[in-house]
């Protein structure tokens, strides 16, 4: 499972992150659309090179690592 925002009594999002087999990690936001189908916006944060500074990549790392941990990274309901 995905892990549901807290925004979820607005919205309810749901948060994904992936690990590439390129090493670099993607972050996706997921939402059901007024027809009941599963929309999604993924970003990519690049490892070697990119636009992101060391600090936002690390940060990226542990966000996707901690999310691994708690079983949060999982295609949504």
């Amino acid at each position: 499972m995905a892990l549901l925002t807290d925004d979820c009594d607005m919205n309810e999002n749901k948060l994904q992150t992936l690990f590439g087999g390129n090493g670099d990690y993607y972050i996706t936001i997921w939402w059901v659309d007024e027809k009941g189908f599963n929309q999604s916006k993924t970003v990519r944060i690049a490892m070697s090179g990119g636009n992101a500074p060391s600090e936002v990549k690390i940060a990226a790392s542990k966000l996707h690592w901690a999310m691994e941990d708690a079983g949060l990274n999982e295609y949504p309901d």
